[in-house]
């Protein structure tokens, strides 16, 4: 029974790929990622991302020295680390 399996693995043949067949399937590729992609979706977005990135510059930007000295009062502490005034 195993030599009739390998018999009939002799009768493959190789075959014939059309020429512009990886074009075909480049273009399908494409014309799929394009339809996904639609031009309200991008926009939304990239206004989206911009929106992040401004709101963490506004994040960063801002001065924690107002604050620190703020709580430091709140808080009665020393601003020194000296142990014994």
């Amino acid at each position: 029974m195993e030599k009739d399996q390998l018999h009939s693995l002799e009768k493959i043949e190789r075959v014939e790929v059309s020429p512009f067949l990886f074009t075909r399937i480049q273009a399908r590729v494409q014309e799929q990622f394009l339809d996904k992609l639609s031009t309200r979706q991008t926009v939304v977005y990239l206004t989206g991302i911009a929106l992040i990135v401004a709101l963490n510059v506004m994040v960063l930007g801002t001065k924690n020295e107002d604050k620190n000295e703020n709580l430091v009062s709140e808080m009665n502490l020393a601003p020194t680390n000296q142990l014994y005034p």
